[in-house]
């Protein structure tokens, strides 16, 4: 449970055991209270998303993989960047990390590509191409 479920869910129980001493009044309020703030306890508050991106292409702005556990993505979305916590699979995790090495490797962005349940990552050229980075000249320093 995220910490913002676990504070509504206290919320709502400890406001429970008042409102069964009161009047039925209190009860309704409380129950209109609660379900106005019940979906609060789903927005993640620096948490990852528990469920997953929509269908469609995103650009991958960072990622963590835990073996056997989840594979983590900050993902470029529409309107700001979201955090989401995907399900490991093994697939899923060498093709994120050969993608993050490869892109590593040209100096360019990895991409997501959500269909269903299941995500697939490749490198995304930064121009439409997949060119590799050219080496940069070497500074002289000295005599």
């Amino acid at each position: 449970m995220t910490a913002a479920i676990t504070l509504w869910l206290a919320f709502v129980l400890a406001t429970a055991i008042i409102t069964w001493f009161g009047n039925k009044r209190q009860a309704v309020a409380f129950l209109l209270v609660a379900i106005l703030t019940a979906p609060a306890a789903f927005l993640t508050l620096g948490h990852a998303a528990p469920w997953q991106p929509a269908k469609g292409h995103y650009t991958v702005l960072g990622a963590r993989i835990d073996v056997d556990e989840a594979i983590y993505v900050l993902l470029d979305a529409d309107p700001a960047p979201r955090f989401y916590k995907l399900p490991y699979s093994a697939q899923q995790a060498n093709s994120l990390q050969n993608a993050l090495d490869t892109a590593e490797a040209n100096g360019t962005g990895v991409g997501m590509t959500m269909d269903g349940d299941a995500a697939g990552f490749a490198e995304e050229g930064q121009h439409g191409g997949s060119e590799v980075k050219q080496a940069e000249p070497q500074a002289i320093i000295g005599g």
